[in-house]
This record gives structure tokens, sequence and C-alpha cells, in this order.
């Protein structure tokens, strides 16, 4: 069967800023940066190798339950079919500052979302907003009857490129952290194993109301999530558009003459 890959994954780019939750402004604590470092060069050493440094919260990334919870799983425990698999497109496009998403607005798309589906809710705040404080100030969010909503359909877990709650920077006076409930529609999914993959991009490209949805997360141990590419892949019952990527070109060898090591 004919199918289309969708890239829902924010470039990871040293350069790009606020690009992980504020916890600086929040709790207090450092925001470590991401680096990429070159450690071995094409010119110098023959081979392009590079270090890498973030945060598990950084760009395009999962939550499991251990993120909130001390016996939940952790990132190298989870089973993948809990961050892939089927998957109904939710599109909530124009959402304002500060806006809510909501339980009506979930339903007035007429979205079948079946027990067991990956929810994947767009409302392309992140492709609007991503770098800026703005992204965080004015953060677009999910309602807490949207999340009952989403739990009573019976998902497993949601794909999202705006705020599981309220935006973190002004949230109700009786959600301040370090208050116990001041995320808690984190609370609500991850208590049920229903995972959290965020700050996804790109999500208004897909065409279909229903997909296979790929979370290719970095296994690192004991962690509560992870960095992730994350792909919704279409079937098509003809051949689908294309997105114009030419094959890659062969290219030039330039090991020929440098002797054995190169062979």
């Amino acid at each position: 069967m004919p199918y289309r890959f969708v890239d829902l994954t924010l470039t990871v780019d040293p350069e790009d800023t606020y690009v992980q939750f504020p916890r600086d402004e929040i709790y207090d604590k450092p925001a470590p940066g991401t680096t990429i470092t070159p450690i071995a060069t094409l010119d110098v050493d023959h081979i392009c190798n590079f270090g890498f440094t973030t945060t598990t919260q950084s760009y395009t990334h999962y939550d499991a339950p251990y993120h909130f919870f001390h016996d939940g799983l952790k990132n190298d425990e989870l089973p993948l079919d809990h961050v892939c698999g089927d998957a109904c497109v939710i599109k909530v496009p124009g959402k304002g500052n500060s806006e809510s998403v909501t339980a009506e607005d979930l339903e007035a798309t007429g979205v079948e979302v079946r027990p067991g589906d990956i929810a994947i809710v767009s409302t392309e705040w992140t492709d609007r907003m991503w770098g800026s404080r703005d992204f965080w100030e004015h953060m677009v969010y999910l309602s807490t009857d949207a999340a009952d909503w989403l739990i009573d359909k019976g998902i497993k877990a949601l794909v999202q490129d705006f705020m599981t709650c309220d935006s973190p920077l002004y949230p109700p006076e009786e959600r301040k952290w370090p208050a116990p409930n001041w995320s808690p529609n984190h609370i609500k999914f991850l208590e049920r194993g229903i995972c959290l993959i965020e700050w996804c991009t790109n999500m208004g490209a897909i065409q279909k109301e229903r997909v296979l949805l790929v979370t290719g997360a970095v296994k690192l141990k004991d962690t509560e999530g992870a960095p992730a590419r994350v792909i919704a892949i279409e079937f098509w019952d003809e051949e689908p558009p294309r997105d114009g990527a030419p094959p890659l070109p062969p290219l030039e060898n330039p090991y020929t003459d440098r002797g054995s090591w190169a062979r």
C-alpha cells in the first residue's frame, strides 16, 4: 500500500531560544543549554563526529510516567507500543494567545477516537511561536475537561503542539508551583500510563484523519522521557502527493588514494 511520511519533529538547533520549560523562572532551577560540538572533522580526522548535550525536556520529546510518579515506568522501561501505533488526527487551528482547547472543541471536530488510539491534537501553536518568549507567555493549553474527554475515549498517548495545562508563567493562583496540583493534566494522564509527546510541529501537513504514529525516543537509562523523532505515516489507496525530495546523488569518493586505512 502506498504511504507518505510526515515529520513532526523540531530541528535541534543550539541557536534557538526558549526551547524548554522555563524552569529558571518557575522554580529557580538552572536551565541547561543545548550544544552540538565537533569532536572529529573530515579535514583533520577523515571522519565527522559530534558531541551533543541537551535536556530530556527540550525540543520534541516525550514524557513517561516517571516524569511525575516515583513508581512510574521510566524511559528505558517503556514498551514501544505505548508511544507507537494507530493514531487519530484532531485539528483545532486558530487558537489565539492563552486560549484553551476544550472538550467542546474536540467533540466539534467529529473525529472518531477509538480505544487504544494515540490522539494527535494540532493547533499549529509550535509552528507559529516556537523559539520566542510568547511561546510560553501566551501558551495555548489543554483544558481539564478536554483531558477528561480524551481519557474517557481510552487513548494510550497524546501528541500535541501546545501545553498540556495552563501557561507555566501565568497559571491560576491555586496551580502555581509548588502546589501539589500544579499541573493536573500531567497527573491525570501519566497516572494512567498515558504518555505525552510534546512540542511537535508540522502537524498541519497531515492529510489523513488516521495515521500510524512512530515515536523514536532515545533510550536513555533511568530518565523520565527523552528527545524523540516523531513521524506520522499516512496510508493511501493510490500514490500519495510527495514533498518533492529528490533522490540522494552519488558522492565523490575522496578515499581512493588515501592508503590502506581507508580501504
